[in-house]
């Protein structure tokens, strides 16, 4: 017995903890574990707070927290004649808002790639932000799904979706916050 009737290990008069933190990687080999222990202050870079207020929405269209199902609004077209592989003809004739949504290659050298909708006029052609590998044919059959300009008017209007809209429309622009 060591001196005051403590043996060794004995920690019932208290300890002093030198470091703290969270056991972050941990490497495991035949002859031993290496752990890294990561300090508290490494929960300081967490962006806060995790949801951003601004006036327009914040889900990604279509997802489990905007709950809109885009295949409902779903269209699909043969491309016309003077397609390229930027700028499809023969869109069709609709008031379903595609920009800024996605056109899927059903058919053709295409078939199975998807772009995200630059440009939509009804009953005219679709752009696409990124070309398509392969070269548009006459006859090459496309599926558009709907896009959303993520406001509160579109989302009530066009997809009657209020309900779940993501975003805080009545708080003002930082411009006018002086």
């Amino acid at each position: 017995m060591g001196s005051g009737g403590h043996g060794y290990g004995d920690t019932s008069a208290g300890t002093v903890i030198l470091f703290s933190g969270r056991i972050s990687d941990i490497d495991c080999s035949r002859t031993g574990i290496e752990m890294k222990c990561r300090s508290h202050l490494e929960l300081l870079n967490i962006q806060m707070p995790h949801r951003l207020w601004q006036s327009s929405c914040t889900h990604v269209f279509g997802d489990a927290m905007c709950l809109f199902n885009r295949s409902s609004l779903s269209a699909t077209f043969s491309a016309g004649g003077g397609s390229t592989t930027t700028v499809i003809q023969g869109a069709p004739t609709t008031t379903t808002p595609y920009t800024q949504g996605t056109i899927i290659a059903v058919t053709g050298g295409n078939a199975g790639q998807s772009r995200t909708i630059a440009g939509f006029v009804s009953g005219g052609w679709v752009t696409v932000k990124l070309a398509f590998l392969s070269p548009v044919a006459d006859g090459d059959q496309f599926q558009l799904l709907p896009g959303c300009d993520r406001t509160l008017a579109t989302c009530t209007n066009v997809f009657n979706n209020a309900v779940h809209f993501g975003g805080f429309p009545y708080i003002p622009p930082p411009e006018t916050a002086v």
